[in-house]
């Protein structure tokens, strides 16, 4: 109930209870018709025989007596400035006067003064009352749209969530969750940003490392697709917060349209450029992990798989995703380790799969992927889709068993599909 609402009932209810009590101690002093009677003859009327005090104890007054008080003279003449003890009405009866000192030492109405306590309880009660009903916080109506922060009460966070981290964000969301951390999409309190959030899966030593190892390198980079992180925190716990962007490549319905597939593969490529320039490989390309801004701009998310080339492989994490695993991650003793050109396969079955809406090998299980992968060719996307065979070198190219015969740098790949963009007619995002 408003507070509006429940202060104007208290204070009616308050009103008619008030007005309910006064009435009945109004009609306690008599009958009705007493409302006019003269106050002497009311008071005289209620005295009993002992309240009468005259000269001659042990005879009656007569109703033309006056009374006379012990000890005083009486007078047939009241002093100068006093008022006459009784006065005659032409054509009436006198009457006794009343004692008027008798008079202003009783309580003319017993009864009414015994409820005079009950009223101002009554008052104060319902005083109080009112005054809580203002105070109660509103409770808010079901029907009603609730404003984004028009209360202090902390929510519930979903499970998995720090509760360390609660007053710094509410509106908190489950997104993902990868092979070291959990990502959460959250609302910053103090400018109600909508951030990424992602924490540790665990807390154990092993995965604490590998997580702030990802976001040491992840932080240094800084570029248009990439995305970005604004701080990198150790307390309360360990968590990086970043841009947030709610779609990934995973959540395209596809094909896409050869265009769309290029201008994507074109930006993702710009990204792998200037990691590998800054001596970071990926190494975990997929589309998971790429995600995408509202006109499709894609960003590289998720460096826990990255390594640089001059770690040796025992402080390198190790892991990829089959389906788009390279041959070198498969079968590094007979391709070699993993190194920039790694990516540069992965991207190939990423843009493999744009445009054709499937993966490049098939397998019934893992091992009947993984001996694809080694072992045969992938068919040109223009066997599936012929619309896109001005794009089959670029993929294929990517696609190389052998590291040697892909292109040598991300770099290289971006170019090669800007030039097959610009000559079918296409403009490129960069």
């Amino acid at each position: 109930m408003k507070p509006e609402r429940a202060g104007q009932k208290v204070a009616i209810l308050l009103l008619l209870s008030a007005f309910l009590l006064v009435t009945v101690v109004s009609g306690a002093g008599g009958p009705p018709e007493h409302a006019n009677a003269d106050p002497r003859g009311i008071e005289a009327a209620g005295r009993g025989s002992n309240d009468d005090v005259v000269s001659n104890p042990g005879k009656n007054a007569g109703p033309n007596k006056e009374q006379v008080t012990p000890g005083a003279a009486p007078t047939d003449q009241p002093e100068p400035g006093e008022t006459p003890t009784s006065a005659a009405t032409p054509g009436a009866p006198q009457t006794a006067a009343p004692d008027m000192g008798a008079a202003a030492g009783k309580n003319p109405d017993p009864g009414r003064q015994g409820w005079l306590p009950w009223l101002a309880l009554l008052l104060v009660a319902g005083g109080a009352a009112l005054a809580w009903h203002l105070k109660r916080p509103p409770e808010p109506d079901p029907a009603a749209t609730v404003l984004p922060g028009a209360y202090r009460t902390l929510p519930a966070h979903p499970a998995g969530f720090p509760p360390e981290l609660a007053g710094r964000y509410d509106r908190v969301v489950f997104v993902g969750r990868g092979g070291l951390g959990q990502v959460f999409s959250a609302v910053r309190r103090d400018d109600r940003r909508t951030v990424a959030v992602k924490i540790p899966i665990t807390y154990d030593e092993a995965t604490g490392k590998t997580f702030m190892k990802e976001m040491r390198v992840w932080e240094d980079l800084v570029h248009p697709n990439i995305v970005e992180v604004y701080s990198v925190n150790i307390l309360p716990v360990p968590f990086v917060e970043m841009e947030y962007l709610p779609r990934s490549l995973g959540d395209l319905e596809k094909p896409l349209p050869g265009e769309t597939a290029a201008r994507i593969a074109a930006g993702i490529a710009a990204g792998l450029a200037y990691a590998h320039g800054q001596g970071v490989i990926h190494r975990d390309i997929k589309p998971g992990n790429i995600l995408l801004t509202d006109d499709l701009v894609p960003k590289i998310a998720d460096w826990g798989m990255s390594t640089r080339p001059t770690e040796t492989r025992e402080t390198a994490a190790a892991g990829f995703t089959l389906a788009y695993a390279a041959p070198e991650q498969v079968a590094p003793s007979r391709f070699g380790r993993t190194d920039a050109r790694t990516d540069i396969y992965q991207l190939g079955a990423v843009f493999y799969e744009l445009v054709t809406g499937r993966s490049p090998y098939a397998g019934d299980d893992l091992a009947g992927f993984a001996g694809a992968v080694l072992h045969e060719e992938p068919v040109p996307p223009s066997a599936i889709r012929e619309e896109v065979a001005w794009l089959d070198g670029v993929i294929l190219t990517c696609l190389a068993r052998d590291p040697a015969g892909r292109y040598q740098s991300a770099r290289e790949v971006q170019a090669a599909i800007e030039t097959l963009m610009k000559g079918a007619g296409h403009t490129t995002l960069t």
